[in-house]
């Protein structure tokens, strides 16, 4: 583009914005900060469409300022804002979910049927949880059983895996995370790799009976230590008579240490060989056979196990942006519904989002879910809505918990290095959201008067991440705002 095309297509926008802006006029001239943001795209090399916001007082919705503030976009991860919101309309800020140790009968020195594990979307159930639930069953006099079995179909279906695509080329990585009724650790294993200049040893934390890391197929080569990462195709998981295998393969460099943390075996062999190992230390039973099995009348409960409040999950949710236990959570809404053999959680759970949204008098033909995360190709939230859920929420009895979650400006979270200026530090509590051709920004901000605004701001574009910029400009001339002079 030459620039005298560039000066005239610019000069286009700002005509056209300051029509929208007299078709809107209020106490704020919409061309004082419409203006300046779509200049800044323009430099940055996005265009004028990439951009869609809606901001306002929560005093005086009438100075609203916004953009195609109904446009649908893809929100990345402030979709965890709309998952929050409904989770603490729905089930609570106190809910908990919980994983618990059944069986179908008293507790007795030789159990005749098997103990059931049963996952009701525990956050936080850990392998030292496991441990502690097994050990209760042990205290109550059980030494011999005869299986155990695992019952993670409160989620249906209860194994996503067997048909999901992954997101990216890293789908061992933590934010990849697919959701599991039977949290247990995550399914996260941690890998120690070390080579010298002629070998290569590694090994498993914690270690596992009947977990083999093998290492001979490996070629040492003089790549840059910090160059290597265990791409998919380097890690074959392989089944043998008697161990689990995973085998190294490919190239690795030479005198180099690497510790990751990753889901790196199938989470039906980590739930099994956990079990096993950890029963074996208690009881001394050895080889007991653990199978993945829908149950429904282990009546008898011996022991649970609680996560923290949702209260406190969603601190991680939203200052961490963890979409791991978000996709939990969304389907946490439709497994509280129960489910039909032949609809899936995640499609109840939608329904219940849909279903909130409608009992507010609120558009939702803007809306498309995947999984409540953002961590999608696929979800799509207008502003104006967001800007809507976040005012409702905002006015609600759980306020306190919402905003306690979200990342605080200049301070922690995913803002803790962002907005650090005296201007903006601690004036903000926003929700940040990044893709590849995403960048967002949602929440509430404190003008200089002391009024608190809502906010959402999205720029899709593939080139996206050049306009982050530009959000953080709304976000600052939202702060210079003063209820007695608008125009700063």
């Amino acid at each position: 583009m030459s620039a005298l095309s560039g000066s005239r297509h610019l000069i286009i926008i700002c005509c056209s914005l300051l029509i929208l802006a007299c078709s809107h006029s209020g106490e704020i001239h919409q061309e004082n900060v419409l203006l300046p943001l779509q200049h800044k795209l323009h430099q940055a090399g996005l265009p004028a469409d990439a951009l869609a916001f809606v901001a306002y007082p929560l005093d005086n919705p009438a100075e609203k300022v916004s953009f195609q503030a109904e446009k649908s976009m893809q929100p990345a991860s402030t979709m965890k804002l709309l998952t929050s919101i409904t989770a603490l309309e729905l089930l609570g800020p106190a809910y908990r979910g919980k994983t618990q140790l059944r069986s179908y009968e008293q507790a007795q020195n030789t159990m005749q049927q098997p103990l059931v594990l049963k996952g009701l979307a525990d956050m936080d159930f850990t392998l030292q949880e496991l441990w502690y639930l097994l050990q209760q069953a042990y205290d109550q006099g059980i030494r011999q059983v005869p299986a155990f079995q695992i019952d993670r179909n409160w989620f249906n279906p209860a194994r996503p895996e067997l048909t999901a695509l992954p997101f990216d080329e890293t789908p061992r990585e933590y934010y990849n995370l697919l959701p599991d009724a039977l949290f247990l650790q995550r399914n996260m294993l941690g890998i120690k790799l070390e080579s010298s200049a002629d070998k290569i040893s590694g090994q498993f934390y914690p270690s596992l009976q009947g977990l083999e890391l093998v290492t001979t197929q490996v070629q040492l080569t003089d790549m840059p230590c910090a160059q290597w990462y265990p791409h998919p195709q380097q890690l074959a998981f392989k089944r043998q008579p008697d161990t689990v295998q995973l085998v190294l393969q490919g190239e690795f460099p030479k005198n180099c240490q690497k510790r990751d943390y990753l889901q790196l075996i199938n989470r039906v062999d980590f739930s099994r060989l956990v079990i096993q190992q950890l029963w074996q230390q208690i009881s001394g039973q050895k080889e007991v056979p653990v199978v993945e099995q829908k149950t429904a009348n282990a009546s008898v409960l011996l022991a649970e196990h609680q996560s923290r409040t949702l209260a406190e999950v969603l601190r991680d949710i939203n200052k961490s942006s963890d979409n791991a236990l978000t996709r939990q959570l969304y389907l946490v809404l439709g497994a509280q519904q129960g489910t039909a053999e032949a609809e899936s959680t995640a499609t109840i759970s939608e329904q219940q989002i849909r279903d909130f949204i409608s009992s507010l008098a609120l558009d939702h033909s803007s809306l498309t879910l995947e999984n409540g995360s953002g961590l999608s190709r696929t979800e799509r939230i207008s502003p104006l809505l967001m800007t809507a859920l976040l005012q409702h929420a905002y006015q609600a009895s759980y306020q306190p918990e919402l905003i306690a979650s979200m990342p605080l400006a200049g301070v922690d979270g995913t803002l803790k290095r962002r907005f650090t200026q005296a201007q903006t530090q601690g004036k903000a509590r926003l929700k940040t959201g990044t893709l590849r051709n995403v960048v967002a920004l949602a929440g509430f901000v404190t003008d200089q008067s002391g009024r608190t605004w809502v906010v959402a701001s999205f720029i899709n574009d593939p080139k996206a991440g050049r306009g982050r910029h530009v959000l953080d400009d709304l976000i600052e001339w939202i702060t210079r705002q003063n209820d007695k002079n608008s125009q700063q």
